[in-house]
């Protein structure tokens, strides 16, 4: 006789918290495709649900989908709206996590029988819709994200809803209008006063890449414009920048003209970078050094090290803002480690002086990560507004 093996249980709950991770990070996707706009948004929900329900055996018609979605009530009538303002930043943590908190509220919905009373999976959307955020990173790098769930051309009509799905919608139609209202008010005004002024405001401070491509999360900053700010700022001292560029697979590799010692060649990893309002420092690994003197090894190092933050920072803004001083380096001769902190520069200087919707600039970007690559130092930032 054949061995059998039983069959485990199924996780419903996990199957369903999956749906909901799918969800999300396909809604990241579609709100920034042009030709799909926010009715390719409410098809991707309304899937999600649909399948979230077929996972505990119930058949959901796409009316009382709609008549879900609806009862949600002004909150995600009014966090959708937001996803139409043409800005990165603010559309995708809005689409992916307003998807995230509807699929979790349906699926307690549904997990709870599809009770009439929907009060509670409200405050079950508002929680999640939170959590979404908190783990926004990840559900965009959700391998299945550029999967649709459904098809997300499709046109829903919100006007043939079955009776219990009518009365529901209807229910919170009125305040949805007046949320609608609201905000197309809110948003005109945002798009007037605050994020055309941004962008304005942004070509001020930044001198490599346009808001656009930072508010992506990243830049690319060129070997060559580093190494003119480098060769510009080491002028007349005794060490001179002779060569800058990437060392395969992830590291940085220059090359100085010392006046007593001649030819160094040095090699460096980043082990980490991060500015915000408060703090700023990088560390640096020092992989290969052609000097055996610790203690020029120590000044060289150190030296090096105040002026790349400041070529990199330098080079990534308008130069006017960024001023010498204000950074405390140390080496470690032992384990080859180059500290730098640059909280006080990024204070002082005129950058955290500027002002974005009432905040410095430091407390809106911060900037994450320092990656050597073969175009040049890849920068990576988040924006909080």
């Amino acid at each position: 006789m054949a061995d059998t093996q039983e069959l485990k249980d199924l996780n419903l709950d996990w199957e369903a918290e999956k749906l909901c991770r799918w969800g999300a990070a396909r809604a990241g996707v579609l709100v920034l495709a042009p030709l799909l706009g926010t009715m390719a948004l409410i098809a991707n929900e309304v899937y999600m649900i649909t399948r979230l329900a077929e996972v505990r055996g119930v058949k959901l018609s796409e009316a009382t989908v709609l008549g879900l979605l609806g009862s949600l009530g002004a909150t995600f009538v009014g966090q959708t709206l937001l996803t139409i303002i043409p800005f990165a930043p603010l559309q995708v943590p809005v689409a992916v996590s307003v998807t995230y908190g509807i699929g979790k509220a349906a699926n307690a919905w549904i997990k709870a029988g599809r009770p009439e009373d929907l009060t509670s999976f409200k405050e079950v959307f508002d929680k999640a819709r939170k959590e979404g955020m908190e783990h926004l990173n990840e559900f965009k790098n959700n391998p299945d994200k550029d999967k649709p769930l459904g098809d997300e051309t499709k046109k829903f009509d919100l006007n043939n809803l079955d009776k219990k799905a009518e009365t529901i919608y209807n229910d919170i139609k009125t305040n949805a209008d007046k949320a609608e209202n609201l905000l197309s008010d809110k948003l005109h005004h945002l798009n007037e006063h605050i994020l055309n002024p941004l962008k304005t405001k942004s070509n001020a401070w930044i001198s490599v890449q346009n808001w656009e491509q930072l508010s992506k999360g990243e830049l690319v900053i060129p070997y060559g414009e580093i190494k003119t700010y480098l060769i510009k700022n080491m002028a007349g001292g005794d060490l001179a920048l002779l060569d800058l560029g990437f060392s395969a697979p992830d590291k940085l590799a220059i090359s100085l003209q010392h006046k007593s010692y001649g030819t160094l060649n040095l090699t460096l990893s980043i082990i980490d970078f991060y500015t915000d309002a408060v703090n700023a420092s990088t560390h640096l690994k020092v992989e290969g050094f052609s000097v055996e003197d610790n203690n020029l090894a120590s000044l060289v190092v150190k030296m090096l090290g105040d002026k790349l933050i400041l070529a990199i920072l330098g080079v990534a803004f308008d130069n006017s803002e960024i001023k010498e001083g204000g950074i405390v380096t140390t080496y470690d001769n032992t384990d080859k480690i180059i500290s730098i902190d640059f909280a006080k520069m990024l204070q002082d200087s005129k950058l955290s002086k500027n002002k974005i919707m009432n905040k410095s600039v430091l407390d809106v970007l911060h900037l994450l990560n320092l990656a050597p690559t073969a175009d040049g130092i890849k920068l990576k930032a988040s924006i909080t507004l």
